[in-house]
């Protein structure tokens, strides 16, 4: 049985008992928040299909059916195989959070945790990927505060520029001097976005060369603050396997911000040690308002970064070089904002040739949208953005009207249109979409939200591989017992 597996019944039986004893043994020591998601989707899933070889266009591994679509014929075999859309299918993903902050054990002591409960309903739950993780323990620890340091113990999430680490184990967080910290973190780890393991069944269910050691992580920052405009940080993460064979992952990292005024300057590096390649190096520079308006430019040089025990990293992903600028314009009133972008980006030298023809290496993205708000409780807004790139372009836009109708109540109307030519996502043609959604306060610590939109894909030529036509909807329901003390 899995950790999670035997912390459940536990961890929700505190649940439980917190919020019943919630204004008798703690009065307004414990804080309970929970929400309830719930998403409606339709699509068409993809089956198998097959063509008679004499029928498809070409020659090759690669043909052509005569409905334009792809198939891939063995030579000496009678038929070509391939996909096409199936019938429309949907799926309901229910998302059920818990997150549980208590205190008044004695000073400075913090129980915390946050669980998560899935399952799929609808005319074919089983689409959903995660339709059969019915659990999560996303976070459970214990903490003490005092003015000089900060211990926490249990199940964790690390946020740092290396990235979102989530990990069983201590974390240590001491102030020696005003405007200095260092924070020491050390335990077992866990996959990143899966909140599971490196041996669980969840990595070896979607990856045949999964670890067969868990990993054991060590990480280190070290921020430096001597006043309100200066702010200097270093990093450290090493992921090493349990019975100390090798290495699953070791990067170092730096970040600085200057602040004058209303401008500021700020750069990051992220260095991968394990490979000696440096990951991300990025400069980004902001002016003070120039009457109504403020610039912000940034260029970086980026690789992708993969963990050593993953396969994808041999494949020596290509990195690039990016350039880009953004324009903020908002006039005095205040009722008014547009932003502008504008993007350049050169991909590295991949080191291959190829017979087929000549590949772009570079790209380029514009972009505007703004705000408008007439009156008080009115807001109109829309925008519209064009990407080329290697391999895919995108544009689409969007529009919406919105009403306020009081603190945390809106109700608005929005459309859309978008073409992408991403590789097996849309082909051609044209989506277009219309919804409407809605958020209601419906006491002081509750709010429902929900909305609808319908999408029509036009013009799909003679390609009958994708057909983005569906529904999508989504209901949400917030809310809260208890406060946290102080608040």
């Amino acid at each position: 049985m899995s950790l999670c597996a035997r912390l459940a019944p536990i961890f929700l039986g505190a649940i439980l008992l917190g919020t019943a004893t919630a204004g008798e043994a703690f009065g307004q020591d414990v804080r309970l928040t929970g929400s309830t998601n719930l998403r409606y989707v339709e699509l068409r899933p993809f089956v198998p299909d097959s063509v008679l070889a004499v029928d498809a266009e070409g020659t090759g591994l690669y043909r052509q059916a005569a409905d334009g679509g792809v198939v891939r014929c063995v030579a000496g075999d009678t038929f070509c195989r391939g996909t096409r859309p199936g019938a429309t299918t949907s799926t309901v993903p229910v998302v059920q959070d818990l997150e549980l902050s208590a205190w008044g054990f004695g000073e400075g002591i913090r129980v915390y945790g946050q669980v998560r409960g899935r399952t799929g309903l609808g005319g074919n739950p089983d689409i959903w990927p995660q339709a059969d993780d019915a659990f999560d323990l996303l976070s459970a620890y214990g903490e003490l505060t005092r003015e000089r340091y900060r211990v926490r113990a249990g199940r964790q999430w690390a946020t740092s520029g290396l990235g979102f680490y989530n990990f069983d184990g201590l974390a240590l967080m001491l102030i020696p001097v005003a405007g200095l910290s260092l924070e020491g973190l050390a335990g077992r780890s866990l996959v990143r976005g899966i909140n599971e393991p490196r041996t669980g069944g969840a990595l070896a269910a979607i990856d045949d060369l999964a670890p067969v050691e868990p990993g054991i992580m060590m990480s280190a920052r070290v921020q430096y603050q001597p006043s309100g405009r200066l702010s200097l940080t270093a990093l450290y993460h090493r992921d090493i396997r349990r019975d100390r064979a090798g290495l699953y992952s070791e990067l170092a990292g730096a970040q600085g911000v200057y602040r004058f005024g209303q401008a500021s300057a700020e750069g990051a590096l992220e260095a991968d040690l394990a490979t000696g390649q440096l990951n991300e190096a990025r400069v980004r520079v902001r002016t003070p308002l120039i009457g109504s308006t403020a610039i912000a430019a940034e260029v970086r040089r980026y690789r992708p970064y993969f963990e050593l025990w993953t396969i994808w990293g041999a494949f020596s992903p290509v990195g690039f070089d990016e350039g880009r600028v953004n324009l903020t314009w908002a006039p005095g009133a205040g009722n008014l904002l547009l932003r502008g972008e504008g993007s350049y980006r050169a991909y590295h030298d991949t080191g291959t040739e190829t017979s087929v023809g000549r590949f772009r290496t570079d790209g380029w993205g514009v972009g505007l949208d703004g705000s408008w708000s007439p009156r008080d409780l009115w807001q109109v807004e829309g925008g519209y953005r064009l990407e080329v790139s290697f391999g895919s372009t995108r544009s689409e836009g969007h529009a919406g009207v919105r009403r306020r109708l009081g603190e945390l109540s809106h109700v608005s109307v929005n459309a859309l249109a978008f073409q992408r030519l991403y590789e097996f996502r849309l082909e051609e043609g044209v989506v277009l979409g219309i919804g409407a959604d809605a958020s209601i306060r419906l006491t002081e610590r509750s709010r429902l939200a929900g909305g609808l939109t319908g999408y029509r894909h036009l013009d799909r030529g003679t390609q009958a591989q994708m057909d983005w036509t569906q529904l999508r909807g989504h209901v949400r329901l917030e809310w809260t017992v208890g406060a946290e003390p102080g608040l």
